[in-house]
């Protein structure tokens, strides 16, 4: 998977000092930033992970993880800290099945990998990886530790959620960034407004990590953080 290096990971407070959510990156050195975002959607667990590959292409995966008393977001959550390999059932079909896995045995020493997996019955059944993200094994563990503080926060009473949450990408990193998250941020400044940013990049420290991680940055996410550079200035 290449060289990588973490930057550290943000966790922000709700009610009572607990974590509502929390993302990190990982700096790759080809693929440019990793990011991993786990936060409360609902009555349950969203987990996006941004890039991810859906049916073979990058893009944006979502993955929301249903709340049964706990009992199985407690499972994911202590998972994903220890570094086990694990596989989830998500559904059966006739010939078919589709299973969530966690797999840390990854031919780059400590990468991991989250999928979700379809397979076929029979002695020459296929094997499709529908949705899969790679990440380093310590930002897996960073987000099982936080997903098991995020879960006693899920109520009964809390709103089951449907659907995809709509998030947009921040110009600066491409982090999805949330309504209802606490890091979105507007910037004027320059020619033309930077909207949708994150708190990282707009306070700059996006800027700071990648002068010092030496990755790859896209002309437009540079242009987006120099300008939030200029206004902090």
């Amino acid at each position: 998977m290449g060289r990588h290096k973490l930057h550290k990971p943000r966790a922000p407070r709700g009610e009572g000092g607990q974590p509502t959510e929390w993302f990190g990156t990982a700096f790759h050195s080809v693929l440019g930033r990793l990011h991993l975002d786990v936060r409360r959607s609902g009555n349950g667990i969203l987990i996006t992970s941004s890039p991810a590959e859906i049916d073979g292409a990058p893009a944006s995966w979502q993955l929301r993880l249903r709340n049964d008393d706990g009992r199985g977001l407690n499972e994911t959550g202590a998972v994903l800290k220890a570094g086990r390999g694990h596989v989830y059932s998500v559904s059966d079909e006739p010939g078919a099945k589709t299973v969530l896995a966690f797999l840390p045995s990854h031919p780059d020493e400590g990468v991991g990998t989250l999928a979700r997996v379809r397979t076929s019955e029979g002695p020459d059944g296929d094997v499709v990886f529908e949705r899969s993200a790679e990440r380093p094994m310590g930002l897996w563990a960073e987000a099982g530790e936080n997903l098991l503080r995020i879960v006693p926060q899920l109520g009964p009473d809390a709103p089951p959620a449907d659907g995809v949450d709509d998030c947009l990408p921040c110009p600066g990193c491409y982090r999805p960034v949330y309504e209802s998250s606490s890091s979105h941020t507007l910037i004027g400044a320059g020619p033309m407004p930077v909207i949708g940013l994150c708190r990282l990049c707009a306070g700059c420290s996006t800027l700071r990590s990648l002068r010092q991680a030496d990755v790859p940055v896209d002309p437009q996410q540079r242009a987006a953080l120099e300008t939030a550079a200029a206004a902090m200035a």
